[in-house]
């Protein structure tokens, strides 16, 4: 063996020497140094919150009835909800120290909660690793911004100009429509476009509704204008995220009131339909009333004890009625029937109406007694008071009479109900009607001779009845005359003036004929030198003045 060999041999075996013992100094100082310590636990592996595909923190324990995946999820879910609100601000997460534990918080919002068992399995404290959580949120959240903020300015950039090509466009539109539409209505002054007309009155002419119109199509033209402005705005303020806030503020200002309204108007539709349907039976049962009384007027319709005059009246009343008790049924269903302004208005009117009532109420019912119990009818000859006419309306609180001078005279019924009202019309149709008219003859004149020239004129006027005869009356005996009064019998209540008139006329020509002076209040027999009272045609040839005499006793 060679001298070399024998020095490789030898260092090769104290290599191997060496590894040896440094082995067994290492278990020897191994050993003494766990000596009076527990071998070490081995850590649990917690459950992970993420966020975005990133794990910010861990939770090992139970929080009562939550395990650490439960707590892990809900975490995430607010972290989620903060990190995609434009309006959270990273630095308001901060740390809470509570009776639990200690509560990573943003604002009022509780974020999560780092307790006790926590931070003894990570061997920490619940303050440290609550920090270190919090500052692990606040990178996250704000390196996320980082990422999306360029690609969420480049789509907002986009639908910028999207929204402001819509807009121009849609005012293009509406100007070009609005434009058409004013050009044909133009075109249509009084042709499609009239004039609004009750019967012969015009309310509105052609040209003037045209206007309206054109003033209404303008009109409607800027609020789409200023519509389409404001939805513009909303939304150009809505694609970016430092302004969505701004958006969703003018929206809550805008539609807070719209939904309001509509809120209203949906709470009051039942109310409405009741309302509708109250209009729609009341409508139905007045127009049946209208025929069923028209029919009684017609006497299509008969009862035994109900005279067809009575008909229209009643429709007036039965309307009346009616309606009264539709407007009680329907007042509760009003809009605003329950607010205190419409109670005080209602009160008020209530106390108007009670103090000023009284006339107005004892018209009403002397108005329904004069119907019903006949007193007089259309176009009947009257004399209520000292007014003489005809009766040419009547209605719950007064009657018309149009005298023979033709003047219309209105009295109320309660006036009628304490007056005496004479109804010459009623006479009249059974034959009962008397006029009479008195003259006053001397009592040189047979009494025989003075009827038989009244009776000769009665037989000779316009418009008396031969049955019954007429009769005549010696009223008084006076000093210088006899009364004598003519009465005949007459169909004509309503032409009483005439009649009489043409009767006064007929008795001076009979009492002419019979050369018969008419001399009231006072004839005297002894004339002296008078000429005689009547006209000259009827005085005969041989008629001579007499002379004034002068007798002595």
């Amino acid at each position: 063996m060679s001298k070399s060999n024998v020095v490789e041999r030898g260092n090769s075996v104290k290599l191997v020497f060496n590894v040896l013992l440094a082995l067994l100094v290492l278990i020897i100082f191994s050993g003494q140094s766990t000596i009076g310590q527990t071998s070490p636990t081995q850590t649990p592996e917690g459950a992970a919150v993420v966020v975005k595909g990133k794990r910010l923190f861990y939770f090992y324990s139970n929080v009562g009835e939550y395990t650490p995946r439960q707590r892990a999820i809900m975490a995430s879910q607010v972290l989620q909800r903060l990190a995609e609100d434009p309006d959270f601000d990273v630095d308001s997460v901060r740390v809470q120290e509570t009776s639990s534990g200690t509560d990573i918080v943003s604002g009022s919002t509780v974020i999560a909660t780092v307790t006790p068992e926590d931070a003894k399995i990570a061997q920490s404290s619940t303050t440290q690793m609550a920090n270190e959580f919090a500052s692990r949120v606040r990178l996250a959240v704000s390196q996320r911004r980082e990422a999306t903020s360029a690609s969420s300015l480049a789509l907002a950039v986009g639908l910028t100009v999207a929204a402001t090509v819509i807009l121009l466009l849609s005012l293009v539109l509406v100007s070009k429509l609005a434009a058409d539409t004013c050009w044909w209505i133009s075109r249509q002054r009084g042709q499609a476009i009239k004039g609004l007309k009750i019967q012969n009155a015009e309310l509105i002419g052609a040209n003037a509704l045209a206007d309206l119109f054109l003033t209404l199509v303008k009109f409607l033209q800027i609020l789409f204008w200023f519509s389409l402005f404001a939805t513009y705005i909303v939304q150009v303020l809505g694609f970016y995220p430092s302004t969505k806030h701004l958006a969703k503020a003018v929206m809550a200002n805008a539609v807070a009131p719209l939904a309001s309204i509509w809120e209203k108007v949906l709470e009051y539709f039942p109310s409405l339909v009741i309302l509708v349907l109250i209009i729609l039976v009341t409508y139905a049962v007045i127009g049946f009333a209208r025929f069923f009384f028209d029919s009684v007027r017609d006497q299509t319709i008969k009862f035994a004890d109900f005279d067809p005059d009575w008909a229209e009246p009643t429709y007036k009343l039965s309307r009346f009625l009616i309606l009264a008790f539709a407007m009680m049924v329907a007042m509760p269903y009003l809009p605003g029937w329950d607010s205190p302004a419409f109670k005080q208005v209602g009160l008020v009117i209530g106390i108007l109406v009670s103090f000023g009532s009284t006339g107005v109420v004892s018209n009403v019912m002397a108005g329904a007694v004069l119907t019903y119990t006949n007193a007089f009818k259309f176009g009947d000859r009257v004399k209520i008071a000292d007014t003489v006419g005809d009766i040419v309306e009547k209605n719950l609180f007064v009657t018309k009479v149009r005298t023979p001078k033709n003047e219309v005279v209105s009295i109320p019924n309660g006036t009628i109900m304490t007056t005496n009202v004479t109804n010459y019309s009623t006479l009249a149709r059974e034959k009962q009607l008397i006029l009479y008219t008195s003259v006053t003859i001397g009592y040189d004149e047979p009494w025989q001779q003075v009827e038989a020239c009244l009776m000769a004129a009665a037989a000779d006027s316009y418009g008396l009845l031969k049955e019954p005869k007429p009769f005549i009356l010696q009223n008084e005996l006076a000093d210088f005359y006899v009364d004598y009064q003519l009465n005949v019998y007459t169909e004509l209540a309503n032409e009483m003036p005439l009649v009489y008139s043409e009767l006064h006329k007929r008795i001076q020509d009979k009492f002419n004929e019979a050369g018969m002076e008419i001399m009231s209040p006072h004839i005297f027999a002894v004339r002296d030198g008078n000429e005689i009272a009547i006209p000259k045609q009827y005085r005969g040839e041989n008629y001579k003045r007499p002379t004034f005499g002068i007798s002595q006793t």
